[in-house]
């Protein structure tokens, strides 16, 4: 059999439904081959929201991403998205192949292993044809494993028609570390600290999520009778629970606030506790902290915890649970204080617009997006780009589940929230996807894809905050009293530039167009997608942080 003959069967016998990409010399006959095994091909307009798609199938879908590029170029065009992969513990594989062995000088020859070790990424290359089948294989289970992309790049690709024997279906073995918690000073100190505060917060990270052991972290909040917070990639994972407080950290809510000044011990489940979760270490002042971390990749990376308990999560806390029965530490009734009690009401009531506002003013970005997210069924998938307007969808909208929520700017990059979003939409095609992006992002990397949700007839719902610029530039304009006119733009009318793609789109410039932005979304044909623009004032945008 031929390697991309291999390649393609070897997808498909792994389970791999779906495939995002860009093609070229290096991959096309590979796709060509994936689609005729019954795969299904997603194709992008440019090779970084391939990778970007493909992270968020996988966020969504709960399984490896897989994404394809040419060599050369097509790789390079990746190699933000990739860091975002990275950033994001988002297990995928990456599929290329080196440029034409035939050609020492060819154009598109580039050292692609420099290139993937800088990015962070793994890097998997079999050294000949024959072994390609086992080195994807391999790639596959170090994307699981290490919860990371692995690139796999295959030889040159003018040896992909080389017969390299018969072929075998693999055996690809995602193995996951089943841990009992032993006993040890670690854990001591940690039950030490938690059995002496009086004021314990919870909190669950993303490691939390990825191990599925959020129930067992919850079973110690109740325990503790403690409220319990998560951070930004884990949020809503306990909404409507009476003793969630949501997000901790510098995009979390300020009703939350006097709680978590009034608390003395934090108590963090797969969470590195980064400065946007510490709020550069203010939300840590004078309380103890414990840390249990599933690996040892974060310890100490943003600071020295009191103590650190390395091991299965859900092992540890039902451990400490254990130990506190046996010394009978009574609850600390913590999450039945007023200051928490107050706090989940406050932040469980639905956003309330301002009274006797202009409905001929522009809206504000809170007003809006709380229209937008009354308006779409509670089972969504969300998405954001990054940018000024980020935090409001963060607070103002939610989901059913943190597997049903890309963040974006995990590299502090704009233009990745309609790849993320075209992936969870290809991933959970039943219900609808919301990506909430800036016209900033939208035009840097989203636009020319909005037409890829066209072809996909996905239901994806676009809504652009408009503010006409880079909103951070402006703001860095503007404080230091000069003319922001280099972060402004006369942009297209983006609900035109929609239409004309084959989609569908409405324009908001004032208060009183909310009605009628309510009755479009409601109306959407949800065989393709719609956009929203929002038309925002700059200078009345909240800051980001």
């Amino acid at each position: 059999m031929q390697m991309n003959d291999v390649i393609a069967h070897a997808l498909r016998d792994m389970g791999v439904d779906q495939l995002f990409g860009v093609i070229g010399d290096a991959n096309l006959f590979i796709v060509d081959k994936f689609v005729k095994q019954g795969g299904r091909y997603t194709s992008a307009t440019n090779e970084a929201n391939a990778v970007l798609m493909a992270s968020g199938y996988a966020q969504v879908s709960g399984t490896i991403g897989v994404a394809t590029v040419t060599c050369g170029p097509g790789l390079t065009n990746a190699l933000t998205a990739l860091v975002e992969g990275v950033k994001g513990h988002i297990p995928m594989v990456l599929i290329t192949g080196d440029g034409l062995s035939k050609v020492k000088y060819h154009p598109q020859k580039i050292p692609h292993r420099e290139l993937i070790m800088a990015t962070g990424a793994g890097y998997e290359a079999p050294g000949r044809v024959e072994d390609v089948q086992r080195d994807l294989v391999y790639a596959f289970q170090r994307a699981y494993a290490e919860r990371r992309p692995i690139v796999f790049n295959f030889p040159s690709h003018d040896l992909q028609w080389q017969d390299i024997g018969d072929y075998h279906p693999p055996r690809p073995q995602y193995l996951r570390r089943h841990t009992q918690a032993l006993d040890s000073p670690e854990l001591d100190a940690a039950i030490g600290i938690v059995a002496s505060a009086k004021r314990p917060i919870v909190i669950a990270g993303y490691g939390v999520v990825a191990s599925d052991e959020a129930a067992q972290v919850l079973k110690l909040a109740e325990r503790l009778d403690a409220p319990i917070m998560s951070t930004l990639r884990t949020k809503d994972l306990y909404r409507g629970n009476p003793r969630y407080l949501g997000v901790l950290g510098i995009s979390g809510r300020m009703e939350a606030m006097d709680a978590i000044t009034v608390s003395d011990c934090i108590v963090a489940f797969g969470a590195s506790l980064n400065f946007f979760t510490s709020g550069h270490g203010a939300f840590f002042d004078k309380k103890r902290i414990v840390m249990v971390l599933g690996d040892e990749a974060p310890i100490g990376q943003h600071g020295i915890a009191d103590a650190t308990v390395l091991g299965g999560m859900a092992a540890v806390a039902e451990r400490v649970i254990h130990w506190l029965d046996e010394a009978e530490i009574a609850p600390s009734g913590f999450a039945s204080e007023d200051v928490v009690k107050d706090a989940v009401a406050a932040m469980q009531a639905p956003y309330a617009p301002p009274e006797g506002a202009d409905p001929q003013a522009k809206p504000s970005v809170q007003e809006a997006l709380a229209v937008v997210e009354q308006t779409v069924e509670e089972k969504r998938v969300l998405a954001t780009d990054g940018g000024r307007f980020m935090r409001q969808p963060w607070q103002l909208m939610h989901v059913t589940g943190p597997r049903y929520f890309m963040p974006g700017n995990l590299f502090g990059a704009i233009g990745t929230g309609i790849g993320y979003a075209l992936g969870g939409a290809c991933a959970a095609r039943d219900i609808p996807t919301i990506a909430v992006v800036g016209d900033g992002g939208f035009m840097l990397g989203g636009l020319t894809d909005f037409h890829t949700a066209v072809r996909e007839q996905l239901d994806l719902i676009v809504v652009v905050c408009n503010d006409g610029g880079y909103g951070a530039e402006y703001l860095h304009f503007t404080d230091h009293d000069l003319d922001p006119a280099l972060a402004l733009f006369d942009w297209p009318e983006f609900a035109e530039v929609a239409r004309a793609m084959g989609g569908q789109g409405y324009t908001v410039h004032a208060r009183a167009d909310l009605a009628g932005m309510k009755d479009f979304i409601q109306r959407r044909s949800r065989k393709g997608p719609i956009l929203v623009d929002i038309k925002l004032d700059p200078k009345t945008m909240p800051r980001t942080f």
